[in-house]
């Protein structure tokens, strides 16, 4: 009965602090100097599955999928030259030998060509 009687008297100034928090986390800044809009282009006769970290803004983008023989649009941060600066790696295969990482700086509307 004790504890019903604490938490109900604590429980709105929890829940909105709570609340205060999350909304907290999600707000973010803008980038400082843009997006950029590039694309990832898939040479490989099969389709394949990239992880890519954006290093600008120290995002990361999970299993992006690229279907054979096609591209994809991305968009990422812009440094301050405009440009994207990403490392990334194939998630396939059966060691890291197989799929380094891979660094790279890709221009606005520049296709980045990722081949076997």
């Amino acid at each position: 009965m004790l504890a019903y009687f604490l938490f109900s008297k604590v429980k709105f100034p929890i829940s909105f602090s709570v609340v205060f928090f999350l909304f907290g986390c999600q707000a973010s800044a803008p980038p400082e100097f843009g997006m950029v809009d590039w694309y990832i282009a898939n040479g490989t006769g099969s389709s394949m599955k990239l992880n890519l970290y954006d290093k600008v803004c120290g995002r990361n983008h999970y299993r992006i999928r690229v279907a054979r023989l096609s591209e994809i649009a991305i968009s990422t941060c812009a440094n301050e030259s405009g440009n994207a600066e990403i490392r990334y790696n194939r998630t396939a295969g059966y060691s890291v030998s197989e799929n380094p990482v891979q660094h790279d700086v890709v221009s606005s509307n520049q296709s980045l060509h990722v081949a076997e």
